[in-house]
């Protein structure tokens, strides 16, 4: 197996310069008290080169970064940390939302003990596309037994004040009612009941929030894995989404689109999140502030990030996707 040399920081900031990244100062004649050049040490020591370096691909070429600088790129970084914290803010109420509904749902339906029986709510039989699986009772037993390990767990490790009281004033039981439980689960765990409900569950489920079945659960699936690029300090700004999510029918006229053979295929970056989010959250908050998420992609733009490569058509179709939303104090974009 090939070994790489640990380079010393310094050295690290002569590869970016090496590679047209300009940094204002001379790195082969610089004193070791210049206050920029140990501010640029202190960055690339905190951030690391390879974070720092998924940030200037937009800039670069074959014969290497252009129209860059050290300062630039770190601020593309931080702003990207800024879109990072206004998506996952959105998400986060998107999650409760959801979590809200499902023990709502199940709850109203089927009593607070009720989700433990997988058959009283779950797809029992046929081809579940969600799961990609053929649906018997095998199947299920094995998903309910899955389940009920896993939230006995949860309960245990659970900081909730009212999950510790239950806990504590109820020894004839480990589990705990819907309404408790869904706010120990995680995002992918909330999707995931959502997948094995039966289909007249999902249908009333997903018309909460204003779309079809397919669509909700595309979108669903979307935002879980942006909110583990957002919890995880990923790159969020230059995002290419593999699994190509539906298109909110009303947003459609503002992404951009690409030719592939018969069909046409909507963008798969930034834009097609945003729009996600923004259609959710209009059936959840029509009040909701989109003031900071509309300034943090306004702060994107310069002449090597046009609109129309984070998949928006122009700077206009950013502001239109916001349009019937309460934006708020904002900047212009």
């Amino acid at each position: 197996m090939k070994e790489y040399k640990q380079l010393e920081y310094v050295d690290q900031l002569k590869l970016f310069h090496a590679r047209g990244i300009e940094f204002g100062y001379n790195l082969e004649d610089i004193s070791e008290n210049d206050k920029k050049y140990q501010k640029d040490l202190l960055t690339i020591s905190t951030l690391g080169y390879y974070q720092l370096k998924d940030y200037a691909y937009p800039y670069f070429s074959e014969s290497g970064y252009n129209n860059l600088t050290f300062s630039k790129l770190v601020s593309r970084y931080y702003r990207d940390k800024r879109l990072r914290n206004a998506v996952e803010h959105a998400i986060e109420d998107i999650e409760t939302t959801l979590n809200t509904k499902i023990a709502f749902l199940l709850g109203n339906r089927f009593g607070s003990f009720g989700y433990l029986d997988f058959n009283k709510w779950c797809q029992t039989t046929g081809y579940n596309k969600y799961i990609n699986k053929k649906i018997n009772k095998y199947v299920i037993a094995k998903e309910q037994n899955t389940f009920l390990r896993k939230i006995q767990g949860k309960a245990r490790k659970s900081s909730s004040r009212d999950v510790k009281l239950f806990d504590k004033n109820r020894n004839d039981t480990v589990y705990l009612p819907i309404w408790l439980i869904m706010n120990e689960l995680t995002l992918g765990d909330s999707i995931h009941i959502v997948k094995l409900m039966r289909e007249s569950l999902r249908i009333k489920l997903a018309k909460k929030f204003g779309c079809t079945v397919k669509e909700f659960i595309s979108w669903l699936e979307c935002i879980n894995l942006v909110r583990n690029i957002c919890c995880h300090n990923g790159n969020l700004i230059d995002i290419e989404l593999v699994t190509r999510p539906k298109v909110p029918t009303d947003f459609k006229d503002l992404l951009v689109t690409i030719d592939a053979g018969n069909k046409k295929l909507y963008t798969n970056n930034l834009a097609i999140i945003i729009c996600i989010i923004v259609k959710l959250m209009s059936s959840i908050n029509p009040k909701y502030r989109f003031g900071n998420l509309v300034n943090s992609i306004g702060r994107l733009l310069d002449e090597a990030n046009s609109s129309e490569n984070y998949g928006f058509k122009s700077r206009e179709s950013i502001l239109e996707c916001f349009s019937n939303s309460n934006i708020g104090k904002m900047s212009k974009i």
